[in-house]
């Protein structure tokens, strides 16, 4: 199972951050445009709007996964810098 996935671009002295999935917490929120979520057993991708549900089928896999087992993208939110 993924726990943490993060990839980077490294071009002499600039990196830039590609992907970066965390696991989802209790405070997690998808705010007005959604949010990414990364399966922990295929790595599939899937937008979600909000976050009240226990459970969720990954739509590739169709294992079905805890709210606490899924990544959450953190490339799309206010604090990353532009």
């Amino acid at each position: 199972m993924i726990s943490h996935s993060k990839k980077l671009v490294v071009n002499g002295n600039k990196v830039t951050t590609l992907e970066d999935y965390a696991p989802v917490h209790k405070r997690t929120r998808a705010g007005s445009n959604g949010k990414l979520l990364m399966c922990p057993h295929c790595g599939s991708k899937q937008s979600i709007n909000n976050f009240s549900w226990s459970t969720l089928e990954c739509a590739h896999c169709q294992s079905k996964v805890s709210k606490y087992d899924w990544m959450v993208d953190q490339t799309d939110t206010w604090r990353t810098p532009k």
